[in-house]
């Protein structure tokens, strides 16, 4: 009985030392920050994901001007990046909406057949940097026969509350995708 009582209470402190250590490392641990770098190809269209914050936008729109022939392909967004590129006057024409997505996994599977029909084999992906490593994870988990390079804006330093929020939240994502999906984005 004694055995059994001890047995249990190391048990219980080996889980509260686990939950305590992946706490930690949810609010504090290490992420990827990769480095911006040029397209190493000229891409077949530019893939910009909703969600994130105005850098989506922002890199996308400089990437439109970069690459004024390559067209646009915006997914899982309620419409307010399209709404943002068309204000600053780029072509309706020029855009495809993909509207269903809600998450990053459905962004990579919800556009193979619309990547298929404009004959994208080079995709760039515009995102945050706290989220380039799951975006082309899932990307090329997804698509393997496409080539995926990311383009975003550097992480700000200092962080701001929104980019440390965002890190965190992208830390408890990847450990999901992983048990979901199997992807591994780290």
């Amino acid at each position: 009985m004694f055995k059994q009582q001890r047995f249990r209470n190391r048990g219980i402190a080996l889980f509260l030392c686990v939950v305590l250590l992946f706490g930690a490392w949810l609010l504090w641990g290490p992420w990827p920050d990769p480095a911006t770098k040029a397209l190493s190809w000229k891409p077949d269209v530019i893939l910009i994901l909703g969600g994130g914050d105005n850098a989506r936008v922002r890199q996308g729109r400089l990437l439109a001007k970069r690459y004024p022939d390559v067209p646009l392909l915006v997914t899982g967004d309620g419409g307010d990046i399209v709404k943002e590129l068309l204000k600053e006057g780029e072509s309706a024409s020029r855009i495809t909406h993909e509207q269903k997505a809600n998450s990053t996994y459905e962004n990579g599977a919800f556009t193979v057949p619309l990547l298929e029909q404009i004959h994208a084999r080079r995709v760039v992906i515009v995102t945050n940097w706290f989220h380039v490593p799951r975006a082309l994870a899932v990307f090329r988990h997804e698509q393997p026969t496409r080539e995926f390079e990311a383009s975003f804006e550097t992480k700000p330093e200092p962080l701001s509350r929104w980019d440390r929020w965002a890190q965190q939240r992208e830390r408890m994502a990847s450990l999901l995708y992983l048990i979901r999906y199997g992807i591994w984005s780290w």
